[in-house]
């Protein structure tokens, strides 16, 4: 199939799903889709920075963040509509991602990865301290997003409009994937000084990395406006981000397909451990990381790597 045709089955049978099940689904799973539907465009985000490139940056929570409140701050603030702010947010996500990728990707491995861990912790301080603009620990109530004059109240008003976004976040990764930057991406990951050799201008590679994560991010950022309508700094910290991770290890990275396995299974999972007696949800921070250890540790390239490796000795 090719790539024009594989990019719209997939945005016709999103936009499809998108508007069918908010009409024969219950509320709570409208709510869970639209979760998983965020959390898989997070998830992609990353996993281009990570799966894609090789570069370990814990930023992301950062720039989702940043998605978060500027898509909220300009629609209240400033009277400016969702179709506008979503993206200006989640440019203004990419910027920051792209200064601070200029001076981190000169570190590797472990040192960029702390890295861009302290700025996202200083991206949580800020969150929590800037009360004036954030509200600060207290929490941001939203009002509800207004898309072409009609206010988006509830999941079900939401769920088309999320599905539209995805399917074309999913278009342009695919487009991304098949371009000379994807390849660049990969090249980079899988050795830095043969895709020097080869022409590769590995500095600029992973800036662009890091910077397109960035703008997912953000992108997701603005999707969780139009399903929650409050925000606290608290659920923007580094057990989302080991949620998030967890989806890209365990489902597989480097690969769409593997992804979106990872953000259904560990998505889902929350919702089966809050059904446990309450004894057991405090291990669901254990659950997580004992999932993600033995997904390192048996299965490096996740359970979409067991699928494919399966499919190739048949």
């Amino acid at each position: 199939m090719s790539l024009g045709r594989q990019q719209l089955l997939i945005g016709v049978i999103l936009v499809a799903l998108g508007i069918v099940l908010p009409a024969c689904v219950p509320e709570y799973f409208i709510y869970l889709l639209n979760l998983l539907m965020m959390y898989l465009i997070l998830a992609i985000g990353l996993d281009i920075v990570m799966g894609w490139s090789g570069q370990f940056a814990f930023a992301h929570i950062a720039f989702y963040g940043i998605g978060i409140y500027g898509t909220a701050l300009l629609h209240m603030r400033l009277g400016v509509p969702f179709i506008l702010g979503m993206p200006l947010a989640a440019l203004l996500a990419a910027l920051i991602g792209y200064l601070i990728a200029v001076p981190a990707t000169k570190l590797r491995t472990v040192y960029l990865a702390l890295s861009t861990f302290a700025f996202a912790q200083c991206a949580a301080w800020v969150f929590r301290t800037w009360e004036s603009l954030t509200k600060g620990p207290d929490g941001l109530r939203m009002t509800p997003t207004n898309l072409f004059g009609f206010e988006v109240v509830n999941d079900r008003q939401a769920m088309p409009v999320i599905a539209v976004i995805l399917a074309l976040v999913i278009a342009a990764t695919l487009n991304l994937l098949h371009s000379k930057l994807g390849r660049d991406f990969f090249a980079v990951r899988d050795n830095e000084n043969v895709a020097l050799a080869s022409g590769v201008d590995v500095k600029a590679t992973k800036v662009w990395a890091l910077t397109i994560s960035a703008f997912y991010a953000g992108v997701a950022g603005g999707v969780y406006t139009l399903f929650q309508s409050y925000i606290n700094p608290d659920n923007i910290d580094v057990t989302l981000l080991v949620l998030i991770l967890s989806m890209v290890v365990v489902g597989g990275s480097g690969s769409l397909g593997g992804v979106s396995i990872g953000v259904v299974v560990l998505g889902v999972l929350p919702e089966l451990l809050r059904a446990a007696p309450k004894s057991l949800l405090i291990w669901q921070e254990f659950v997580y990381g004992l999932i993600l250890l033995l997904a390192i540790i048996y299965s490096p390239k996740g359970i979409w790597g067991l699928f494919t490796r399966r499919r190739e000795k048949t």
